[in-house]
């Protein structure tokens, strides 16, 4: 279930970073605010955002952790590095620290859905089930965010026993991202426990 667990923030990773990545090297406002515009804090930056989930160095980390530093005072992109960290933490199995991460990043940016989600899946990791499940149900109703957060929902709801409540959230995520396979192939595993 863990590696079910980590593909699902590798998801989440692509969800988020992309879109941010691409809008903060594009704005030379945002990249010329890092601590003394200096190419070393802009490349710090480029290596924590584009950063491998999967291999989650600690050289990512470092990165993230120097662009968080020199991103001072913008909350929304400390919040995203944060995020981006927490999710090269989680990877790595540093639940304690993208716990204390992602958490950080929600206070910095209460808009930061992809922070909150991610809380949802650090918990779920940590077996605490009803506060995975209330992050999850804190995102369902944002568009970017729902195919994931019910996902999250599903799961959690499957390791805490509730198969009902599994296959109706599995089914909903499936519904709302119809090219996303893993809800069907969770779908039919759970049916066929039955």
């Amino acid at each position: 279930m863990k590696k079910i667990i980590i593909n699902a923030l590798i998801a989440t990773s692509f969800a988020a970073t992309p879109a941010l990545a691409d809008e903060i090297f594009s704005d030379n406002t945002i990249t010329s605010s890092l601590s003394g515009a200096n190419s070393e804090a802009v490349e710090n930056l480029r290596n924590c955002l584009d950063a491998d989930m999967k291999l989650a160095s600690s050289k990512a980390i470092r990165a993230c952790s120097k662009a968080y530093k020199a991103s001072i005072p913008n909350y929304e992109i400390r919040s995203e590095i944060l995020t981006r960290r927490g999710l090269l933490q989680l990877s790595a199995g540093r639940l304690d620290k993208a716990t204390r991460d992602f958490k950080k990043a929600s206070m910095l940016n209460d808009q930061n859905e992809i922070a909150v989600l991610s809380q949802g899946y650090a918990a779920l990791m940590a077996k605490n089930y009803d506060e995975a499940a209330s992050f999850f149900s804190d995102c369902t109703l944002n568009k970017a965010t729902a195919p994931l957060a019910n996902y999250g929902l599903a799961m959690t709801k499957e390791m805490s026993g509730d198969k009902a409540g599994a296959l109706e959230a599995y089914q909903k995520a499936a519904e709302l991202k119809p090219t996303w396979n893993a809800p069907r192939a969770k779908i039919e595993k759970v049916r066929s426990s039955y």
